[in-house]
């Protein structure tokens, strides 16, 4: 029998997630706990009081905690209508860029000051009561602390861009237990939109008062009291004077008027360790998702996911707030967003690699999203790839230029396509990631049939599906070619890594 004490859930968040140092101070276990155990002071997480003591069993904090395996399927629930889905990108209804119409909002935010556009305006219209976003804090400009906009002015203190962590889910529950607020608009990076929809999936009672979740893309956080001390001591550029961090291929620290770039190779020991092992740049779980749109200075990239987001962004635009682009016209930024999303999977691909080469502990997230229980393995093993895979089948050609090329997966967004001959024979397949190898200034050159792979990966449409994810897995791609097994060059159609996701997710969807 378990004491009273081990049946506590802040026993098990410590020794898997406080204690090795993979908590990114959400906040949303201390918004969840209900009798006020939990808290964030001075930077860490720490037990107030010991709640074994006033119940004998609770789970939330390890529940809703964005580090933890539970209510993954719950939350891949919330975007289960959108009809795009692709891996890196999440499920989506549509990618566009857009800014605000107002050049002071675009100066402020540095970038196309849509969030800030599109929550002033919520507010005004009535549709939310308030928003929780983040602010700068005067003495650090790039060290974060929450904030709740009570009124559209409060929201100009807002930015856009946050590496650092923010504890934004316990201000969602200050906007609702001292503000008395029902109608809020969360704004956070992955990790954050994570900790809310499983708050919303739990049924927390906090989330009747959510209506609007917008993720920021993100590629990590830092420890941000090291890195400005590794700041001072290395360029002696004092934390007070850096007004903005650009955080992409390189770090950008933009200090008075002068930006200096270094690698990341040189901060990398910075990166919260969770950060490490994410594979989530672009907040999957939001209503709407938005970054930065290089190489665009006054734009940003805005991915739709949901009805409720996109209702909102409409009607924002229709009331002249934001104006939009087709991205499609710009497909430079489309190749800028799916390089960043491809680094980072493959950065914490190896990080995790590497963790289980080493010993070293991993956030229980990343072992659930990277292994499969013997459920998934059982079903995956009960269906077929014919079941699953999709039959709009989309081909390039071998005499396609690598300029052609990516304003192809620009309109489709597909990472990776077919290669096909004038026959309609299999000759071979192209990925975003052979394109990105050609140097900009010889892609009106070199075609497909000089930088696609001859040599496939390929399975039956009757094989059982875990063949598919095993050889996916064993070969380290993301999608494979599906070939008719009397006839190894005809094409009957094609199956991604997000397909068997959402296979495992709704195995009995209509597809």
């Amino acid at each position: 029998m378990k004491s009273t004490r081990d049946l506590i859930a802040y026993n098990d968040l410590k020794r898997e997630i406080i204690d090795p140092g993979f908590c990114t101070l959400c906040g949303a276990c201390e918004a969840a706990c209900p009798v006020g155990a939990i808290r964030i002071e001075d930077d860490r997480l720490s037990r107030m009081h010991d709640c074994a003591e006033q119940m004998r069993f609770c789970p939330l904090c390890y529940d809703v905690c964005p580090h933890t395996e539970t209510l993954l399927l719950e939350t891949a629930g919330f975007l289960a209508d959108a009809p795009r889905r692709r891996e890196g990108l999440g499920y989506y209804r549509e990618i566009l860029l857009s800014q605000a119409t107002d050049p002071t909002l675009r100066e402020l935010s540095h970038s196309g000051g849509v969030v800030t556009a599109l929550l002033k305006y919520a507010i005004e219209e009535g549709i939310i009561g308030s928003a929780v976003t983040s602010e700068s804090e005067v003495e650090v400009p790039v060290k974060l602390k929450p904030l709740i906009s009570l009124v559209p002015d409060d929201l100009l203190s807002a930015v856009d861009a946050k590496f650092s962590p923010s504890a934004v889910a316990v201000a969602f529950g200050r906007a609702v237990y001292e503000y008395g607020k029902s109608r809020i608009a969360f704004v956070g990076v992955p990790c954050h939109v994570l900790a809310l929809r499983k708050l919303e999936a739990w049924g927390h009672k906090l989330m009747e008062s959510l209506r609007l979740v917008i993720g920021l893309i993100c590629l990590w956080c830092f420890s941000l009291p090291h890195l400005l001390g590794y700041f001072s001591e290395r360029y002696g550029i004092k934390p007070s004077e850096i007004r903005k961090i650009s955080l992409d291929v390189e770090y950008a620290i933009h200090v008075d008027g002068r930006v200096l770039r270094i690698p990341i190779s040189e901060v990398e020991s910075h990166i919260l360790p969770s950060c490490r092992t994410c594979m989530d740049a672009t907040s999957e779980l939001s209503d709407i998702s938005v970054g930065g749109a290089y190489p665009l200075e006054d734009w940003s990239t805005v991915i739709i996911r949901t009805e409720v987001g996109e209702t909102l962004f409409k009607r924002a635009v229709k009331a002249g707030v934001l104006r939009v682009k087709r991205i499609e016209e710009r497909p430079e930024v489309f190749e800028h967003l799916v390089r960043l999303v491809t680094f980072k999977r493959k950065a914490a691909i190896e990080e995790i690699k590497r963790r289980q080469k080493t010993g070293e502990p991993i956030p229980p997230i990343t072992f659930r999203l990277t292994s499969l229980v013997p459920k998934e393995v059982s079903l995956l093993s009960s269906l077929t790839v014919g079941e699953v895979m999709s039959r709009d089948v989309v081909t390039v050609s071998p005499e396609t230029t690598a300029e052609e090329l990516l304003n192809f997966m620009t309109q489709h967004h597909h990472m990776g396509y077919p290669v096909v001959n004038r026959r309609g024979e299999l000759v071979g397949i192209v990925t975003f990631e052979d394109l990105s190898r050609v140097p900009q200034d010889q892609r009106s050159r070199v075609t497909v049939h000089q930088i696609a792979s001859k040599r496939l990966v390929t399975v039956h449409p009757d094989e059982p599906l875990i063949d598919a994810y095993e050889k996916m897995s064993e070969h380290e791609i993301g999608r494979i070619i599906v070939t008719d097994p009397e006839n190894p060059k005809k094409i009957p159609g094609i199956i991604t890594r997000t397909d068997i996701m959402h296979a495992l997710h709704w195995p009995m969807r209509e597809r």
